[in-house]
């Protein structure tokens, strides 16, 4: 999926050029802005054709204060609270590989893990595996596949892990054992927790995006810095419509994407691996 705009354009003269002549575009045309196929597109075909149960629409924007407010409209959203940690080696082999073996703390003594094989690519791509669920993450100019198996953990047993004092392998599920298999390859080493990253979830209001599933979320990074969101979710002979739909409340509320589209994960990854260099 080739990014819309052209790209001798700097990112940031590419954002105020979206939100200064939104009013005058349909949404289809602000999603082709930021980087989606346009409506009618031989490649939204393709994703609702593709075999992917769902698809996710996700679009970083530009950090700002009052963006959570702004989406949520009068009344004020419910914040979800979470901590993400990553179960890997020291040196991230498996994260790098596209393999993620994720612990989630949502507060209350609720936790769950998650095993996850992304990659590049239509969900076509993919291997079928037992019990595993696909899913498409589309970002302007990118398409990513998604195996994952998501189960609970008992709170115990979670923390224990996240502590070191029993290993990641104790907590899954013979069918997430499985699929962990298939992803991880010659990939051997101890596994231990790296985080935590800090998760603020928010979920937008239907009236308020015309968006059965849209949350925004606020990602904040040990080293201080901000990650915000927009992702909604839907079927995948939807996922054009609401790109379109998408574009449009951001360009309503003058929020501006981030001039790098990646997935929270890949930056997260990063974040990760640089300050083990500092430290090293």
């Amino acid at each position: 999926m080739p990014t819309g705009p052209d790209p001798a354009t700097p990112p940031s003269r590419r954002e105020h050029a979206l939100l200064d002549h939104a009013p005058l575009f349909p949404g289809s045309d602000l999603a082709a802005a930021l980087g989606f196929p346009p409506a009618g597109d031989p490649r939204w075909t393709a994703v609702a054709d593709g075999g992917a149960e769902s698809v996710e629409i996700k679009i970083l924007l530009a950090p700002g204060a009052d963006t959570a407010a702004l989406l949520a409209g009068p009344r004020p959203a419910r914040v979800r609270h979470r901590r993400l940690y990553l179960l890997d080696t020291d040196d991230l082999a498996l994260a790098r590989t596209g393999v993620h073996l994720r612990l989630r703390d949502r507060g209350r003594d609720r936790w769950d893990i998650t095993v996850r094989l992304r990659g590049a690519g239509s969900a076509g791509e993919v291997t079928p595996v037992p019990g595993a669920r696909v899913e498409l993450d589309i970002l302007p100019g990118t398409l990513f596949h998604s195996t994952q198996i998501v189960e609970r953990v008992p709170a115990e047993l979670a923390v224990a892990c996240r502590d070191g004092r029993v290993a990641p392998h104790e907590l899954l599920t013979a069918a997430q054992a499985a699929l962990l298999a298939v992803g991880t390859g010659g990939i051997d080493g101890p596994l231990r927790a790296h985080g935590p990253l800090r998760v603020e979830r928010a979920s937008v209001p239907r009236p308020r995006c015309h968006l059965a599933h849209a949350r925004h979320e606020r990602v904040r990074f040990a080293g201080g810095r901000v990650l915000e969101e927009f992702s909604a979710r839907c079927a995948p002979g939807e996922a054009g419509v609401v790109a379109g739909a998408a574009a449009l409340l951001l360009a309503a509320h003058r929020l501006a994407p981030a001039a790098r589209q990646r997935t929270k994960t890949a930056e997260w990854t990063d974040e990760l691996l640089s300050r083990r260099r500092t430290a090293g």
